[in-house]
């Protein structure tokens, strides 16, 4: 049985090669220094970390700083279409104060959107130009705003109930 035969071979060079692994092992603790209490011990700075400490300069290349200035430029651009809609909401409504109230919910949200992108932006240009590994993402801030933009809806929605009853 020439299929039996294959995989006893390759059973066999994978214990062979544990075997390897157990020796490098073996010898390891043999040769370092003596001491086996020590020999498992982590050694070097940054252990219990994911970041690898860095021995050469990192070059940040300039479509880094696009990148980030084209993910401001986006936030931006969406929190002045939510800041017109709110104007234009205000500027041709009725006389009803509840038609305003459209509007005026959906500022601040617009502000917010603002102020998220600037603190993002700033945040993010100043951990490039010190070179930091990052993480760059935020996935809190997105979904805080999200959260609020669906709640002023939800709040003009029902605005828009009580005022018609």
């Amino acid at each position: 049985k020439p299929h039996g035969r294959k995989r006893a071979a390759s059973v066999a060079s994978a214990n062979k090669g544990s075997q390897n692994n157990d020796n490098v092992g073996f010898f390891k603790n043999i040769f370092s220094g003596g001491n086996k209490a020590n020999a498992f011990e982590p050694k070097g700075p940054g252990f219990g970390t994911l970041v690898k400490e860095r021995k050469a300069p990192i070059k940040v290349e300039p479509k880094v700083f696009f990148a980030n200035e084209r993910t401001f430029l986006a936030w931006l651009h969406t929190a002045i279409m939510l800041a017109g809609a709110s104007i234009a909401i205000v500027a041709f409504a009725d006389a009803n104060p509840w038609s305003q109230l459209y509007g005026v919910i959906l500022l601040p949200v617009a502000i917010a959107f603002i102020v998220y992108a600037m603190v993002q932006y700033t945040r993010r240009a100043n951990m490039i130009r010190r070179k930091e590994p990052g993480p760059f993402e935020d996935t809190v801030g997105p979904t805080v705003l999200g959260i609020l933009l669906m709640l002023s809806i939800v709040a003009q929605f029902a605005i828009k109930l009580y005022s018609m009853m």
